[in-house]
């Protein structure tokens, strides 16, 4: 029993060390993401540029930062630093939510960085509309083997003003893609709304009769701009999931009319 208590020991020593080591080699990376047994290491050191790039990659990651508090709660101190010689704030770098490290974010670049983050997270929390579905011929109902037209007045861009950090900002949706859900297990992407008939863009011909559910989401992309700026584009995009709507497929049947 002794021995196997000093063998385990020593095992829980070599991989204790392996992690210090790791860890260590973590921080001396700049770029470095590093996990744990226990958590995601918080102590990697990015500088200003590496975070702008990652946070700018398009890797589908979510890359946020927050200015760090001095006294741990409320921001009424915040920790200085400098790099290449410029004055800034430490702010916390958080990978899909997960501190990852510390960076030195340039004064004349704080403000930016976190309204920049603000507007987003205000982008995505916005309750955009759906799109409004309409199918030619109305009614509810359209025939076997037929060109059934699909389209969406919805396609202007939104905007909706807020205040952020104390300024006045404008955000914008625009429409850039629809996903047409025809209801038969088929569907289609297109960036066109589509056109009433009979300028037919976005047609679909069921094989079968019987009861679909059809909808359309929409896609937007974002824009702000802080009081009269320029505008500038968020770089993420968002979809809102149209209402589903009942179609009925039927089948046209010869008659014979006696006049």
């Amino acid at each position: 029993m002794q021995s196997f208590s000093w063998l385990l020991t020593a095992v829980l020593s070599v991989i204790a060390g392996l992690f210090v080591e790791t860890a260590t080699a973590a921080a001396a990376d700049p770029s470095c993401v590093q996990v744990t047994w226990q958590a995601v290491a918080s102590d990697c050191e990015w500088t200003f540029a590496e975070y702008q790039g990652s946070s700018s990659s398009g890797d589908g990651r979510t890359w946020v930062v927050a200015i760090q508090c001095a006294n741990g709660g409320i921001c009424n101190d915040n920790v200085e630093c400098a790099e290449n010689g410029q004055d800034g704030y430490i702010h916390d770098v958080y990978l899909d939510g997960v501190d990852v490290g510390d960076v030195c974010v340039p004064d004349n670049a704080v403000q930016e960085v976190d309204v920049v983050k603000l507007i987003i997270r205000e982008f995505k929390r916005i309750a955009w509309p759906s799109s409004q579905l309409v199918v030619q011929p109305r009614g509810g109902r359209t025939l076997v083997n037929f060109d059934t037209n699909f389209y969406t007045p919805d396609h202007r861009s939104i905007d909706r003003s807020v205040t952020l950090a104390g300024q006045a900002i404008t955000i914008r949706a625009v429409p850039v893609s629809y996903d047409w859900y025809f209801g038969d297990d088929t569907s289609t992407t297109t960036t066109s709304p589509g056109s009433p008939h009979p300028d037919l863009e976005i047609t679909h011909q069921y094989k079968r009769t019987g009861d679909v559910v059809v909808r359309v989401d929409t896609t937007y992309a974002g824009e702000y701009r802080i009081g009269d700026g320029e505008w500038t584009a968020i770089g993420e995009t968002l979809t809102v999931q149209g209402p589903d709507e009942d179609l009925e497929v039927v089948e046209a049947l010869p008659q014979l009319v006696l006049e």
